[in-house]
Parts: C-alpha cells; sequence; structure tokens
C-alpha cells in the first residue's frame, strides 16, 4: 500500500505516554490485553475511546489504525477529509480519506491524546465482534508479544538491552532480522518450496498468501495447475486460487504442506492504471509500489509464539506452547 504523505503528517505523532528510565536488561511490560480469536483465526483485543470499549482487530500490515465512519460518528468524533494515494489487494486508487480525532485512546493502561484514526466503511460490513483495526501507528511504539497458547497480547517499552526478550521459555528459539517499509510493514525473507520470496508479517490476514503474479514468476502456478482449486476467499469478482505446497520456512522453523491463497494483482492494475509507464520509470520522480510477494497470516502465525521487537527490527519466534 502507498499513502501520500498529506495523510502520513496527519496520522502519525502518537504520544503515548510512558515513563522514561534508564536502560535495563528487564522487560517492563507496559500492557497485556487479552485475546478474543475470531472464527477466521484473527485476533481482537479490547481498547476505549474516549471512555467507550471497542474492539479492534490486530493488523500489523494496515499502517494506520482506524474505525467505521458510522462509528467515529456515533461517538462524535470530528472528522476531516484528506487526500491520500491509497492501494489495497482489492485495487481501488487515490481517494480522499477521513480521518477522526480521538481525545483520549487507551490500550490497557496506556493512553494517547489527541490521536488521528481512520473512518472508514460502515460498521456492518466489518465482521461480527470488530469495531476497527489497531495498526503499526500504536503497535510500533512498543515491542508486542503474540501469545496465543495464554491468549495474551503484551505490550512492552522497548528500553531494554538487545536480544534479552525471550522470557517465556529455556528453550531454543528463531531470531528473525527484519526491516520496516516505508508503510510499516514488516519485511524478511522466507524460503517456500525450496524458493527465496520477500515476506509481510500480516496479522490481518485470515489466510497466507501469494500474488498472482509472483506465483506464476516463481513457482508457474497458473488457473489450470495440478492441485489448483478455487479458494473459500474466492468470489465472483474475486478470483482466488488456493494451491498446497510442500514446506515454508523460517529461521530454522518449518510449516509442512501449508495451504497458500493465490491473490489477484488488483492493487499493482491500479497503479499502473494512476500512473504512467514513464512516471513509474522516471529514477528521481517516478512512483512505484513497495510489494512483497507473500504475505504471512494468521493460519501460519497463529501456530508460533512471537515477540516483535520493533526498535531492534527483529522478531524472535518459538513453538505456541514452548515453555
Amino acid at each position: 500500500m502507498k499513502i501520500g504523505k498529506t495523510l502520513t503528517g496527519a496520522v502519525l505523532g502518537i504520544a503515548f505516554a510512558t515513563c522514561v528510565q534508564a536502560q535495563t536488561c528487564s522487560l517492563v511490560q507496559m500492557a497485556s490485553l487479552d485475546m478474543t480469536i475470531l472464527p477466521d483465526g484473527r485476533v481482537t483485543v479490547p481498547v476505549t475511546i474516549n471512555g467507550v470499549s471497542q474492539s479492534l482487530v490486530v493488523n500489523t500490515a494496515s499502517m494506520y489504525s482506524g474505525i467505521p465512519i458510522d462509528t467515529a460518528q456515533s461517538l462524535g468524533l470530528k472528522q476531516t477529509r484528506r487526500y491520500a494515494e491509497m492501494y489495497g489487494v482489492g485495487g481501488g486508487g487515490p481517494e480522499t480519506v477521513t480521518t477522526a480525532t480521538v481525545e483520549s485512546l487507551k490500550v490497557g493502561p496506556v493512553e494517547a491524546k489527541n490521536f488521528h484514526l481512520v473512518a472508514a466503511g460502515q460498521k456492518a460490513r466489518w465482521p461480527k465482534g470488530v469495531d476497527g483495526t489497531l495498526g503499526p501507528d500504536i503497535l510500533a511504539s512498543f515491542d508486542v508479544e503474540f501469545d496465543f497458547s495464554g491468549r495474551k497480547l503484551n505490550l512492552f517499552s522497548q528500553d531494554h538491552c538487545r536480544n534479552k526478550v525471550v522470557y517465556w521459555t529455556k528453550g531454543g528459539y528463531a531470531e528473525i532480522p527484519f526491516h520496516l517499509t516505508g508503510d510499516q510493514q514488516i519485511r524478511f525473507d522466507m524460503t517456500l518450496d525450496g524458493h527465496r520470496v520477500s515476506t509481510n508479517f500480516e496479522t490481518g490476514s485470515a489466510n497466507t498468501w501469494l500474488r498472482r503474479k509472483d506465483a506464476y514468476q516463481i513457482f508457474g502456478i497458473s488457473d489450470d495447475s495440478p492441485g489448483v482449486t478455487a479458494s473459500p476467499f474466492a468470489a465472483k469478482d474475486w478470483p482466488v486460487l488456493r494451491k498446497r505446497f510442500g514446506s515454508l520456512e523460517l529461521g530454522g522453523l518449518a510449516v509442512q504442506n501449508p495451504e497458500i491463497d493465490v491473490l489477484p494483482d488488483k492493487e499493482l492494475d491500479a497503479f499502473r492504471m494512476e500512473h504512467s509507464e514513464k512516471s513509474r520509470d522516471d529514477p528521481i520522480y517516478g512512483s512505484s509500489l513497495d510489494l512483497s510477494e507473500l504475505a504471512l497470516g494468521m493460519n501460519v502465525i497463529g501456530k508460533v509464539h512471537t515477540y516483535i521487537a520493533y526498535k531492534e527490527h527483529k522478531l524472535y519466534i518459538t513453538a505456541a506452547d514452548a515453555r
């Protein structure tokens, strides 16, 4: 996804009130939130917006946290229309986006004042039990632990010694370096059936997926390839395929026989419609989309215990039940 600077400047600048202290090797927990696991495997956590309880789905790839437009209206939030160039997997293009100003956003005991949320869509179109999205504009202010065995999302201060975060087990763990893209995507490499693929860590995606162009160019997968079926997520205007692969590997951990969806290239198509080939190829002023080849979704993430050290740019991963 690409987002214009106008919106970026309006939404960034989070001001969570956290204590300042000398660095210690001990982890300092800022919040521990109960996770509710949705039928599709994604998770929600409770927050309060101006004192009203809301359940937000945790999406490490959404960049901005958001709520439905009608929720913003019912909460009486001040809304502002802003231009943004946004592209998502469903297509679309440059559009005017609404931001809603929240006087108080509390995540556990931690509070942000005068925070901006993106307001989009109607609540009736969101999944049951989901009131909005919790994204990296909030999450990246902390270290974030996904403890699926204990059903907890734990937030820690980033003020600690490097490589001193795996506290829940005395056994081994995988340590995965990553980099944050310009739109706050956690990006690293995985190996899928012997091929190295750039990967985004996407807790907002129920299933792991490939882009159709990459599925064909890297793995030779097309509509009539052996073992390819229609995905349960497919629709008339959303031709999603599904393929069972042999092995998906990351840092010594391996997932055997993962089912991976193959999505249409609507994101890239929409971008190309908006930008001429000449403007895309300009080495100085050209525009481009920074896309991964694979999105690691909750059908894999939900099977492991993960600690995201945003400041270190590292993932620490063990089996979900490691002790």
